[in-house]
């Protein structure tokens, strides 16, 4: 979970009028009278996200707009009345944030008031939700292994498992079932213990594959 943003007076009274205006629409989130509210947000959630994308988990140690783009955690598309509401920013990857793009993550009909319960989302809540919860990273970057539903479908919103495309993994090793069933298996287990083991071997076939090539 991330610290969420707090404007001073002046940039409350600059986004109030801005949402005002008659123009006010998703894509004026690209409009340059507002470039120093989104320089403020970046600075922000890369400071207290310390350049960790909180949907892949991998830490990307530049400032660069390459690299990071803001992320309405609650699409700009669907409530453009949420695009200032701090616990609906972050900071994430530019391929987790072209994943997810406007699907939809929350139930909830809300325009108004920003819903604020972790069970409002489909997919974990950068601001809500405890990431260890619901995902068991095995490698930021290569492998992760979904321990809820909501894990599950963060995982299927960010495409995380994209990672296959670009890793070392042996076909043997990307063929092979046994890593899948491991991890159904380990959202299934209940026994702390045998959980353990599951992951361990889960973690061993990852790093073999990884190293195989």
């Amino acid at each position: 979970m991330i610290k969420e943003i707090s404007y001073s007076s002046d940039e409350k009274l600059q986004i109030k009028t801005k949402i005002k205006d008659e123009s006010f629409c998703s894509s004026s989130w690209s409009d340059d009278d507002i470039s120093n509210i989104k320089d403020k947000i970046k600075k922000h959630y890369l400071s207290t996200q310390k350049y960790q994308c909180p949907y892949c988990k991998q830490t990307i140690k530049s400032k660069h707009g390459r690299y990071w783009d803001i992320e309405h955690i609650i699409p700009r598309s669907y409530a453009p009345s949420f695009i200032f509401e701090p616990f609906n920013l972050c900071m994430s990857c530019v391929d987790c944030n072209s994943a997810k793009s406007d699907k939809k993550v929350t139930n909830s009909k809300a325009k108004v008031t920003y819903p604020k319960l972790s069970s409002a989302y489909l997919i974990i809540h950068p601001h809500f939700d405890k990431y260890s919860d619901n995902i068991l990273v095995i490698k930021e970057g290569l492998y992760y292994v979904a321990k809820t539903k909501k894990g599950e479908k963060t995982i299927e919103t960010c495409k995380l498992n994209r990672f296959y495309e670009f890793s070392n993994f042996d076909s043997s090793i990307q063929e092979d079932e046994t890593i899948f069933l491991l991890s159904t298996q380990l959202k299934l287990e209940t026994d702390k213990k045998i959980r353990n083991k599951i992951t361990c071997k889960i973690a061993e076939l990852a790093i073999k594959g990884s190293l195989s090539s």
